[in-house]
């Protein structure tokens, strides 16, 4: 028992030890404020890749302040009285890599991000650039100041369903087809969990 307190007692006296510790609870933490804003109800498709967006562009930051040495986002990390200038390189490059990871793994949002921003800000979306059959119904939304305002005031499924079926039926069904991806499994679960009452 005695031997194991040593070992014990002497990794919570390597610095190195520590510093590695520190560097991936730091990370672990953000990780998991990450996983936290992506759980619960009435998010869509789009809000999740809004917040895998945010975190690629944390992780960038990251890595650039760990290149300076500026430990403001790493608060245990920080604590560490004196962390060696190799393990700062090593902690950049893993950051890095967690940036090209979550590049490579949410690539397929990427490839669809015009059509998210047709669903969660039509009235910035640039005609031109959408297609064809939804270029006219967007010139019409973009040119009433009321549905602007109803858009503005209306949770985004309400503002979709309120829109005339005569006047804008590509735009409702687009909307109904990027509501229909689950944004999470507990979206999911409460969809299959509603179709499985009698």
């Amino acid at each position: 028992m005695r031997n194991q307190c040593s070992a014990e007692c002497e990794m919570l006296e390597d610095t190195e030890w520590l510093s590695d510790f520190a560097f991936f609870t730091d990370l672990l933490c953000h990780m998991n404020n990450l996983n936290v804003k992506m759980q619960g109800k009435n998010q869509f498709i789009d809000d999740i890749w809004a917040h895998l967006k945010a975190f690629k562009l944390k992780l960038n930051l990251f890595a650039g302040q760990l290149d300076k040495n500026d430990l403001s986002h790493f608060s245990r990390l920080n604590s560490i009285p004196s962390v060696n200038e190799e393990k700062l390189k090593n902690y950049e490059h893993s950051t890095k890599k967690r940036h090209f990871e979550f590049e490579r793994r949410f690539q397929d949002f990427s490839a669809i991000q015009t059509e998210l921003d047709i669903f969660t800000m039509p009235f910035n979306v640039n005609c031109e650039a959408v297609r064809s059959d939804l270029q006219l119904e967007l010139i019409e939304l973009q040119s009433n100041n009321h549905l602007k305002q109803s858009f503005l005031n209306m949770p985004k499924l309400e503002f979709y369903k309120s829109l005339s079926k005569v006047s804008f039926p590509n735009l409702k069904s687009h909307a109904q087809k990027i509501s229909a991806m689950f944004a999470s499994s507990y979206i999911c679960e409460e969809v299959f969990s509603t179709m499985n009452q009698p």
